[in-house]
């Protein structure tokens, strides 16, 4: 093995490691908000380390520092700002919908995929308006938004699974802390049931969201390296 493989496998144990570490961390220290921003902070920086031109990486690249720019409204700001927090990671969204369109060679599934996609934007944005009627803000509708294309981007990386397998678990890991995260603000538009299980798991002792959150932005950081390492064998 080379000293440049070398080196690039050890900044990989690092980070790997590191992140593990700030996980652990996160769920047992009472106030964890700068742990938390750094465990996000620190995979967008991993990831500038193997900058290259690409699309992919590109893409890659700006969906993570669109996710540093919504925790930062979202974790570091006080008070929190959810609106401009759900614009950047609405960003965060559109950005690897760009890059899993683009990885998709074939043209009748990238036409596929951008009518799917616009449908399910519209029958989102109406849905949010007939449940929520008058409660309907902008908080509401940027947030659906946002879900309806994160939910977009699982289904069509899964459709590429061979050739995008950490990028998909990654973005599974996003949604399933923004599921949490979405039922923990459902206050202001309809109330939760002290008796219903989605209660109970909100009030565990461990912090579900983020212990989906960290191994979604590590893996996501790290989608790019399989290429890499095709590359280097």
């Amino acid at each position: 093995m080379t000293k440049n493989n070398k080196l690039f496998f050890s900044l990989i144990g690092i980070f790997l490691f590191i992140e593990i570490i700030l996980g652990v961390f996160i769920q047992i220290i009472p106030s964890p908000h700068k742990l938390q921003y750094l465990s996000v902070a620190l995979a967008c920086i991993f990831c500038f380390l193997f900058v290259e031109k690409s699309k992919s990486y590109l893409f890659t690249q700006i969906a993570l520092l669109c996710t540093v720019g919504a925790d930062f409204f979202l974790i570091i700001v006080s008070p929190i700002n959810q609106l401009v927090g759900m614009i950047f990671f609405s960003g965060t969204q559109i950005a690897y919908f760009l890059r899993i369109y683009f990885e998709q060679n074939n043209k009748k599934t990238r036409k596929i995929h951008l009518i799917a996609r616009v449908i399910a934007i519209i029958i989102t944005i109406a849905a949010t308006f007939l449940v929520l009627g008058a409660k309907t803000d902008a908080l509401a509708l940027v947030s659906m938004f946002y879900y309806a294309n994160l939910i977009l981007n699982i289904v069509f990386a899964f459709a590429n699974f061979k050739n995008s397998k950490i990028l998909a678990i990654g973005l599974v890991c996003f949604a399933i802390c923004d599921t949490f995260i979405g039922f923990a603000n459902m206050g202001p538009y309809m109330g939760i049931s002290e008796n219903s299980l989605i209660y109970k798991l909100l009030n565990l002792n461990v912090d579900l969201s983020w212990l989906f959150y960290v191994p979604s932005q590590t893996l996501l950081a790290i989608s790019l390296l399989p290429n890499k390492l095709k590359k280097r064998v």
